[in-house]
């Protein structure tokens, strides 16, 4: 593995790769020193959507362009090196590969997870420089790492993802003082769930929560919080109407654009999951646009898979990208409606959304067969 490490460090080296052995203490230091930031990428051996990092993205001239003059880079494969044990705890680190922006301070400034591609990634450094020169920084995360201070159940679940229930989560919650405290939400942000007390308190101030560990790792608690309270509240009577009312009853508790990101995994549970109609979860997704995860993608991976296209669903499918897929969306959606325009037999929305791809691959400065692959999905 260090010989694999050693190599992957020599194709790196113009982005500032950081051997795995040298002490976060002095990869802050050397932050400081230069005035960057830490870009860390957490993965692991055989991941697919990291080694596709690895060979399409970190290689890209904008990217080591950008890492050069702003960034050190870590990499760290979370299952093998020590500092990976560290992270796991200190961090949440829900899927892969994970990236972490730190500042000099340790101060956590952004947390993301999953493939981005260079554009995406452009965003992110983007983003993440922003929040720095504002000092902004998710305050949520301990900068220094004691394991003294977390549970001891939520270290052993962060290390092995065993020994969390229902009960546990409640139990926990009965004891907690401040939920605004550091580290408070960490079990509840690492399992994905939360029990019916914390949930409301989250809901309760959100904004205050989403600022103190990021939208995106929130995002998933709340989730579940809200598809909890809609399989309760619609346990007797699940038609549109009542549908409806629950959603108006959650609406006031977020923003808008939280709340657009609501809609869309709660129009999933209701529509594809409680109703089993696709119909219906697309006229509401056009209804409430919004590019949100993998909801776009993965429905048309499972539509393509079990056949679903018939010509109404495929016809919606075309209108559901065209409100949501815009020349900043990535190339993988891009690909996507591309795709189901094809299938559509409508050429002018294929070509469009082939030409989006070409000219997106050719600002970020991707290899060109990446936008040609959107002709032969």
């Amino acid at each position: 593995m260090k010989k694999v490490f050693h190599t992957l460090c020599l194709l790196l080296t113009a982005i500032g790769c950081l051997a795995q052995n040298q002490s976060l203490n002095s990869i802050l230091k050397q932050a400081k020193k230069e005035d960057k930031l830490i870009f860390v990428d957490c993965y692991f051996t055989g991941c697919i959507p990291c080694a596709q990092m690895d060979e399409n993205v970190f290689p890209n001239a904008l990217i080591k362009a950008e890492m050069d003059k702003n960034f050190l880079m870590l990499k760290v494969d979370i299952f093998k090196d020590k500092l990976g044990d560290t992270l796991k705890v200190q961090h949440i680190l829900n899927g892969f590969p994970t990236f972490l922006v730190l500042n000099g301070d340790g101060k956590l400034i952004n947390s993301s997870s999953g493939y981005k591609d260079p554009g995406n990634l452009i965003a992110l450094f983007t983003d993440a420089r922003q929040k720095a020169e504002q000092h902004k920084f998710l305050s949520g995360f301990s900068t220094s790492y004691n394991e003294a201070k977390y549970p001891a159940f939520y270290v052993e679940f962060c290390k092995t993802r065993k020994g969390v229930t229902g009960e546990t989560i409640a139990a926990y919650t009965d004891t907690l003082k401040n939920f605004k405290a550091e580290n408070a939400l960490l079990p509840y942000l690492v399992t994905r769930s939360a029990d019916e007390k914390a949930i409301e308190t989250i809901f309760a101030d959100y904004n205050v929560f989403a600022a103190l560990y990021g939208e995106e790792v929130l995002q998933p608690v709340v989730d579940y919080g809200l598809s909890q309270k809609l399989v309760k509240a619609l346990k007797t009577n699940s038609d549109q109407e009542a549908f409806n009312d629950f959603l108006a009853s959650q609406k006031k508790k977020f923003s808008d654009k939280t709340w657009k990101i609501c809609l869309q995994t709660l129009g999933s549970r209701y529509y594809l999951g409680m109703k089993k109609d696709t119909v219906g979860f697309l006229k509401f997704s056009i209804k409430n646009p919004v590019l949100y995860q993998y909801h776009f993608n993965a429905l048309y991976s499972t539509l393509a898979a079990k056949k679903g296209f018939n010509p109404e669903v495929t016809r919606l499918f075309c209108e559901w990208a065209s409100t949501i897929v815009t020349e900043n969306s990535g190339l993988e959606y891009m690909k996507t409606a591309a795709a189901v325009h094809r299938l559509a037999k409508d050429e002018a929305g294929y070509s469009k959304f082939v030409k989006m791809a070409t000219a997106y691959t050719a600002s970020y400065q991707m290899k060109p067969e990446t936008a040609e692959a959107s002709s032969s999905k």
